[in-house]
């Protein structure tokens, strides 16, 4: 597994390659295939090496909520923020996914020692990114949520930093309302943001489809919210002003 690119994530151990991986298998899942279902027992440890996943939560009979995304270096299997021997979450890909596995069997029988430091570390950045979002969704006002699940969902979905440039823009792979879900919005909050977005210019939208324009400027947005605060996304206006800056400072850099 290669060491995440974060854009603006926790930095994580670069690619393993002690004996505990050696019998590691490789899985492939489709978008939209189900990799982990809520409540199933959890036999492997399991970590994202490519791709996107999202987090749903059932909340009532057969109904389910987006909670979160996760992606490259993330731990979604047993002894994981998802769930120790049991899945609390059902993990959908977002896109075309793979993981790699290991049974739980030989981790825990095998030595504490580096190796298992490593396994740590991923756990431990698995559940900060996961925790920080669902920090934000209690946290930030209707549009706030919005533009940090933008922001994340562009970390989760962009192609590797070599091959953005300041204008290049990001077709999301999911649907409007899905935004919307993982928000904690209504279908008319959710349109309504959108469109203050489209007109700022940092959003397109096609029927139910959302493109965020100005990647690079998107990347470096929940740094910068880390930094300054909720405040710089509090608007429409000021979120416009701070993407504009850090667009230019890409820029600039680039």
């Amino acid at each position: 597994m290669k060491p995440r690119s974060s854009h603006g994530g926790p930095e994580l151990p670069p690619e393993p390659t002690q004996a505990w991986m050696t019998d590691a298998r490789v899985k492939t899942y489709r978008r939209g295939e189900t990799i982990i279902q809520a409540g199933s027992e959890l036999g492997e440890w399991v970590a994202i090496s490519s791709g996107a996943a999202c987090l749903m939560a059932k909340v009532a009979g057969n109904s389910s909520v987006a909670v979160a995304a996760l992606w490259l270096g993330d731990v979604i299997g047993w002894n994981s923020p998802l769930g120790k021997l049991a899945a609390r979450y059902e993990v959908n890909a977002l896109v075309d996914v793979v993981t790699i596995s290991i049974p739980r069997t030989q981790l825990s029988q095998s030595p504490d020692s580096h190796e298992r430091g490593d396994t740590a570390l991923l756990h431990a950045a698995t559940e900060a990114r996961l925790q920080d979002q669902i920090t934000m969704r209690l946290a930030g006002n209707g549009f706030q949520r919005l533009v940090s699940v933008l922001a994340t969902l562009a970390s989760a979905l962009a192609p590797p930093l070599a091959e953005t440039t300041p204008r290049s823009r990001l077709p999301l792979p999911v649907a409007q309302a899905f935004v919307g879900q993982l928000s904690g919005l209504s279908r008319r909050q959710t349109w309504i943001y959108l469109g203050q977005l489209t007109e700022a210019g940092w959003v397109s939208t096609a029927r139910t489809k959302v493109v965020l324009e100005g990647l690079a400027a998107w990347l470096a947005l929940m740094s910068e919210v880390e930094r300054e605060g909720l405040a710089c996304i509090a608007t429409v206006e000021l979120c416009s002003e701070t993407l504009m800056r850090l667009g230019e400072a890409g820029a600039a850099a680039w």
